[in-house]
């Protein structure tokens, strides 16, 4: 905890220390192997305050600067001229499209020279109306034509009420339909969760009525609307005017402010700690938003806008300063504030410093309050979810015993009326044998609290080796991007491979915990086993799993799924195991006795004696498994699902003669068909 302001200033200077370095050519060369290229540190631009110039007047005007990247001019009433040499080869396409990023530009005009000089403008924007668009997309995007080969100069007029902030990006035509594709399904997923998030809570609050639901779906549903409408999503799919939209996403940021000073108070419960300055947090932070709300419906909408990002940056960094101060005087509510809000606020600040042009427009800070949101709801749903079901267990736990004691003074009163004395006798039985239980509840709950604290260490530092190895690649590829092909391959094998290590990971923490809370449905049905063993040892390299398949049943009846989950488990714990060089091997076959038997085999250490009995057990990690990656599931998988498929597993060999042998023994006749009806394979 003592290093969180260091993590939070850490988020707020990532920006900067990753932004693209300035090209150091000047000229955008369009050749016949470019598919995109960014302007990006290829761009010089000039203010225009009067908005008076003409493109020839534009041209020959010295005050002119070179852009180190981006164009980040924040809110500006000025004209802002655009300036990029161009260069195409003869062999390159002709068609090309000038993309800019931020889709909420006002008035966009692209200017070049025909063969006579005169310079030909193309008008776009959200002033010129969605239905005059040259292209139908969600923000400017402009078709250009370059028909003869060799050097010319485009000039880009800009003008708009929102940020002055965005990249232009050059593309083919065939090359930015795939972009464009991949963009609306990026946005369809990402709005899509928020939606599913929306109406999942929606049904929450319905269901628990609690006021601080309530406040979470507003605080949900009006940074949906932020994202979707920055993206300007409804403005393309509604052929909304600009009249209505940006009043409505003004009103919208206006209203979030509000909405999100009282949640935060909420969370922070500060309505129960500092009551009077809970509602004067609440009561200023509406009368801003109000303010704002009447400087947009004026038509003040940069001035409107300016105040509430103001101050929901000072808002911010009030509640972040708060938070740490709460902290190290052991408030435990400033804890998870600190985690989930940290995240949205770090977004959030860069987003606003942006709008206001204090730092440079880049991927990050175009994606920083989107990712900062995503993330944020993630955990603020898992936060209200967990706390509404302890407080349900809490509740049928009072009233299971209520109904108890009720019943046992019924008892008591009926045996009073008999016997007083042997009533009595009883009562004092019973109430030893409640504090026995009770003794026994509270050591099951201290045990269980204890075995949680151990997983959640052991998450954390399974999933911190990926991450960093996630990031230290990823750095090292943005500081040399001219870096040879060979490196980079294997920076980004290394990326794959801490990838597929925290993926493998997720898959054994949600399967144990399906399997455990009885999510995970069995679901038999008719496979061919050989088949099955097959591909799953396909996955792994043939020098390193080496196999020896008997003829085995085609019609055999199992949960294809979960079988290919304890198959995978008993390898990758072999190879943890064996050396680096040495085949892991693999016999299937059937026993004299019907049984199907999958015996994994390798060489490594041996297993202590005193470990055997333990292996099977959630979360247990032998001696020599302690340096090694892994989260003590794999084998207790293997388990449960062998006894799912009436069935078990076991260690053959300890690997005191030098091989360790764990073998699956399935049943032929296990039971799964009378249970099932599985379709024929």
């Amino acid at each position: 905890m003592k290093r969180l302001p260091f993590f939070f200033l850490l988020v707020l200077l990532l920006p900067l220390l990753l932004q693209a370095q300035p090209l150091s050519q000047p000229v955008l060369a369009l050749g016949a192997d470019t598919t995109y290229l960014p302007a990006r540190g290829a761009m010089t631009l000039l203010r225009d305050p009067n908005g008076s110039m003409t493109p020839a007047q534009a041209l020959l005007a010295s005050g002119w600067r070179k852009l180190p990247n981006s164009v980040s001019e924040g809110y500006t009433a000025d004209v802002v001229w655009l300036r990029l040499e161009i260069n195409r080869t003869a062999d390159a396409p002709r068609d090309w499209v000038l993309r800019f990023t931020n889709a909420l530009l006002d008035d966009v005009r692209f200017y070049r020279q025909d063969a006579d000089g005169v310079w030909t403008p193309l008008h776009s924007g959200e002033d010129v109306g969605r239905a005059n668009w040259l292209m139908d997309e969600r923000g400017v995007v402009l078709p250009i034509r370059v028909k003869n080969p060799g050097p010319e100069t485009w000039l880009v007029r800009l003008k708009t009420k929102n940020a002055m902030a965005t990249d232009l990006e050059i593309w083919t035509s065939i090359a930015f339909n795939d972009f464009s594709r991949r963009e609306y399904l990026y946005y369809g997923l990402y709005f899509g969760c928020y939606l599913l998030l929306i109406l999942f809570h929606t049904l929450f609050w319905r269901m628990t009525g609690e006021a601080l639901s309530g406040w979470y779906l507003l605080y949900v549903w009006f940074n949906a609307m932020n994202e979707v409408m920055t993206v300007a999503l409804p403005q393309q799919l509604f052929n909304m005017p600009v009249t209505i939209s940006d009043p409505l996403l003004g009103l919208s940021i206006c209203i979030s402010l509000t909405v999100g000073a009282h949640f935060s108070s909420l969370q922070l419960e500060l309505p129960t700690l500092w009551p009077r300055f809970s509602k004067a947090v609440s009561f200023g932070t509406a009368m801003a938003s109000a303010a704002g709300c009447a400087l947009v419906l004026s038509g003040r909408y940069p001035d409107g806008m300016i105040l509430v990002q103001i101050l929901a940056l000072l808002l911010i960094v009030g509640f972040i300063g708060m938070s740490l101060w709460l902290l190290t005087r052991g408030y435990r509510p400033a804890r998870f504030f600190l985690l989930a809000f940290g995240i949205f606020y770090a977004g959030v600040i860069i987003s606003f410093m942006r709008n206001l042009g204090w730092v440079p427009f880049n991927f990050w800070t175009g994606h920083a309050s989107a990712i900062g949101a995503f993330l944020h709801m993630l955990l603020m749903s898992l936060r209200l979810n967990l706390r509404y079901n302890g407080l349900r267990r809490d509740k049928e736990m009072a009233q299971s015993e209520m109904v108890r004691a009720v019943r046992q003074l019924n008892d008591g009163l009926e045996h009073q009326v008999a016997k007083r004395t042997v009533a009595l006798q009883q009562e004092i039985a019973r109430r030893e044998l409640l504090e026995l239980e009770l003794r026994d509840a509270l050591e099951v709950e201290r045990r269980t609290r204890e075995e949680q604290k151990d997983f959640v260490a052991m998450v954390s530092h399974e999933f911190r080796t990926p991450l960093a190895i996630i990031n230290t690649t990823a750095q090292q590829i943005a500081k040399n991007l001219d870096a040879v092909r060979e490196k980079t391959l294997v920076r980004c094998q290394n990326l794959r491979n801490a990838a597929q290590r925290m993926a493998a990971l997720v898959d054994e923490y949600l399967t144990a915990d399906r399997m455990d809370t009885g999510i995970a449905a069995f679901r038999p049905e008719r496979c061919d086993l050989g088949a099955l063993i097959d591909g799953v040892l396909d996955e792994w390299p043939h020098e390193r799993v080496q196999r020896s398949l008997q003829a085995l049943p085609p019609q055999f009846v199992c949960d294809k799924g979960l079988l290919r989950v304890a198959l995978r488990n008993l390898l990758t714990n072999a190879d943890r195991h064996a050396p680096e060089g040495r085949p892991i091997l693999v016999h299937a076959g059937v026993q004299d006795s019907g049984d199907i038997r999958i015996a994994v085999c390798n060489e490594g250490p041996p297993i202590a004696d005193d470990e055997v009995p333990r292996l099977f057990q959630k979360y247990f990690r032998g001696r020599i498994a302690q340096h090694l990656p892994g989260a003590g599931l794999g084998l207790y998988l293997v388990q449960r699902i062998a006894t799912m498929h009436a069935g078990e597993v076991k260690l053959e060999n300890a690997g005191h003669h030098g091989t360790l042998i764990f073998s699956l023994l399935l049943p032929e006749r296990n039971g799964l068909s009378g249970a099932a009806q599985p379709a024929a394979s």
